[in-house]
């Protein structure tokens, strides 16, 4: 009996169960800042130099669930700073959240409209965190444009209120986005209306005054 027991507190003791430990139970449960960088140290420190550890790491920033929005900003925060020792992450991650994007606005059947809205919401934490390139977002908004129809306009609204003000105020994307937003506005005023109001909201009063929006139409939102 104590043997087993031995064996079993052994087991606990391994690389391989504290990252699954790490993984499955420690960074689902963070809702600080504190946290996250602590298990960022704590990934860095005991299992950064695995390229296998990094590849589990990897896909479990990936796979967030659809209803865990709330963990996005901390998996971004988590990515970006394992990123600066072990700089393969963030690009993958990125990649493969565009790849996903791309593919789910192929299908406008049976699709699965929280799964989007997680997508698009991660990419635009993401691009706060500067670890996907401006483009990405930038890209993903042209594509709803492209169809600006159904679920592709709620889709685009998510990516503007995850990042649209920071690629306001970037001087390199402030050209593009507001183009963008021109024909979003020409398309459909009455729905982009409400993350109007969103983006108009705090400092951004000066947004809504260059694309020409009248403050009486978002008024009446």
């Amino acid at each position: 009996h104590n043997c087993a027991g031995s064996g079993e507190e052994e087991n606990k003791d391994t690389p391989h169960y504290k990252l699954m430990l790490l993984l499955e139970q420690e960074l689902p449960e963070c809702n600080r800042r504190e946290q996250i960088d602590e298990l960022a140290e704590k990934f860095c420190t005991n299992h950064g130099s695995s390229k296998n550890s990094r590849k589990r790491l990897l896909k479990t920033l990936f796979l967030v669930p659809r209803t865990r929005l709330d963990l996005l900003p901390y998996y971004s925060r988590m990515a970006t700073t394992v990123d600066r020792v072990w700089p393969d992450i963030c690009p993958e991650l990125v990649s493969d959240l565009e790849q996903q994007f791309h593919g789910q606005a192929k299908f406008k059947k049976n699709q699965n409209i929280e799964s989007r809205m997680r997508t698009a919401r991660y990419i635009g934490e993401l691009t706060k965190f500067r670890a996907a390139p401006p483009i990405v977002a930038l890209r993903c908004i042209q594509r709803c444009i492209d169809d600006f129809t159904g679920n592709n306009v709620d889709v685009a609204c998510v990516l503007l209120e995850a990042c649209g003000r920071y690629l306001y105020r970037m001087q390199h994307t402030n050209g593009r986005l507001s183009a963008l937003m021109e024909t979003m506005t020409r398309l459909s005023k009455a729905k982009v209306r409400a993350v109007l109001q969103f983006l108009a909201s705090d400092s951004s009063d000066k947004f809504l005054a260059s694309r020409r929006i009248s403050t009486s139409a978002c008024s009446r939102c």
